[in-house]
């Protein structure tokens, strides 16, 4: 009989030690971040969206230092604002490069329109 309350007091010792640990926090979490950063500076953000990048990595540093003091929530709510930083420099960044292209283009195009007058005249050109 003693036995048997000895061997449940120790399987109930045992459930009480593993309900009580905590599952250390999961590193993975910062990777969404790193990866929109990655791309962010792939686009050339530190040119065109150099705020937002800045942000986006001081996020990311700040997630992995409450990762290390045992703060899941935060690092979790850090590397989202982290991750969201980068997507928004990266859009800035492509919105800039388009407007550049755009003006190149128009730029093109106003040459083709000066070489058509030079060559046709300026009836080429009206609507």
């Amino acid at each position: 009989m003693m036995t048997k309350i000895r061997l449940l007091a120790g399987a109930a010792l045992l459930a009480l030690l593993a309900a009580c640990a905590t599952t250390p926090p999961d590193p993975s979490m910062l990777d969404n971040a790193r990866g929109a950063i990655a791309q962010a500076e792939a686009a050339n953000a530190e040119e065109y969206a150099p705020i937002e990048l800045r942000y986006a990595n001081e996020r990311l540093q700040q997630a992995s230092q409450a990762l290390q003091n045992d703060r899941p929530d935060d690092a979790r709510r850090l590397a989202e604002q982290a991750e969201i930083e980068a997507q928004l420099a990266l859009a800035r960044t492509r919105a800039a490069l388009a407007r550049a292209e755009l003006q190149r283009k128009q730029e093109q195009l106003e040459q083709v329109r000066a070489d058509l007058v030079e060559v046709f005249g300026d009836e080429v050109v009206r609507p």
